[in-house]
């Protein structure tokens, strides 16, 4: 009778624990790179999850300020060395990262620029408050700014001793540090065994695995709007991130100027409003998606196929949808109609 009891015990015991280590949903949520930033977890033991959390939360404030285009950190003491024409030594991480860009730029064409922040500069985009009234540039400053046009090749990495062939580049990573730094976080997570979640700042996120028994759902909203266009079932490991050119913005005459700057022209892009990219990692979901919204009609399907996408959504100046068969297959209670972009993957 004893051993029985004893035996009620251990497995009440047992149950009881189990019981206290039932999966559950936790979330954070973090302002930084001027959004809220939530980060999702499913997971049985907060303990854990806390943990990862506080590194996690640590490292995106780092990341704030390392990787500011115009205000003091580690980005600027870069630029400001490679305008002099001086050497700078950067640690492997940031050496990766900038490599990383340079890979990405040239996949995309020039597209996506981060060598132009003279150029954002010039335009008066660097700045917090928004919207703009400031006058544009002239032609003839865009027109010498073009002479000079600095690019990624500029960039030579040696043994973390990086140097730049001109001086008028200016490292601005506004179009890909959020991807850069939901990538870290996921890794974070995941150094911390964490196997299910999701971090998404504004919208743009990437997620692992799986909310219990159910895959993450992610809306996708239409432009300058509150309303949903889409939703999408989030699969086991994938970035989504939408590039838009409505919300920031320079206004002067009446005339509204998109806060993306095609590099080849020096003006603000036009004709796609908004671009969203799934692919396998935020960092190249962000940059692509800028890559797309600059590339524009005449010049989405070249860049889908040298960066290898082929789940791509994209909202033209008169409100049309268009979309990639893979990406329409994915939508749930769709709103809008889209006309099927037809994309041949081809080797890069």
């Amino acid at each position: 009778m004893n051993c029985l009891k004893i035996l009620l015990v251990i497995v009440f015991a047992l149950t009881a624990c189990q019981q206290a280590k039932q999966e559950k949903l936790i979330e954070k949520q973090y302002f930084i790179f001027g959004t809220i930033i939530d980060v999702l977890v499913w997971h049985d033991d907060e303990i854990v999850v806390n943990k990862a959390l506080s590194e996690l939360e640590e490292e995106l404030n780092g990341m704030h300020s390392q990787w500011h285009a115009w205000k003091a950190g580690r980005l600027y003491e870069i630029n400001k060395a490679l305008r002099a024409g001086q050497s700078f030594m950067v640690t492997d991480e940031e050496a990766q990262f900038i490599l990383k860009t340079k890979q990405l730029s040239k996949q995309s064409q020039a597209y996506f620029n981060p060598a132009i922040g003279e150029l954002i500069h010039l335009w008066g985009f660097h700045t917090d408050n928004y919207p703009i009234t400031s006058a544009p540039p002239t032609a003839e400053q865009i027109d010498e700014y073009l002479q000079h046009l600095p690019s990624m090749d500029d960039i030579t990495i040696v043994e973390n001793k990086i140097v730049s062939s001109n001086p008028r580049l200016w490292l601005d990573y506004g179009g890909v540090a959020k991807g850069y730094a939901i990538d870290k976080a996921i890794a974070i997570l995941q150094k911390y065994g964490l196997k299910n979640a999701i971090v998404n700042a504004g919208g743009d996120l990437r997620s692992i695995g799986s909310k219990g028994q159910k895959n993450w759902r992610v809306a996708i909203r239409k432009p300058n709007s509150e309303e949903v266009l889409a939703v999408i079932s989030v699969q086991e490991d994938e970035a989504i991130f939408t590039s838009g050119n409505y919300q920031r913005y320079k206004e002067f005459n009446g005339k509204r100027y998109a806060h993306i700057i095609d590099p080849k022209t020096g003006t603000g892009v036009t004709q796609i409003i908004s671009a969203t990219i799934i692919a396998e990692n935020g960092t190249k979901a962000d940059a692509a998606a800028t890559a797309m919204i600059v590339a524009g009609q005449d010049n989405w399907l070249g860049l889908a196929r040298s960066m290898q996408l082929d789940q791509l959504l994209l909202i033209d100046a008169q409100g049309k949808c268009l979309a990639s068969k893979k990406i329409i297959a994915r939508l749930q209670n769709s709103t809008v109609q889209c006309q099927v972009l037809v994309v041949t993957q081809i080797p890069i």
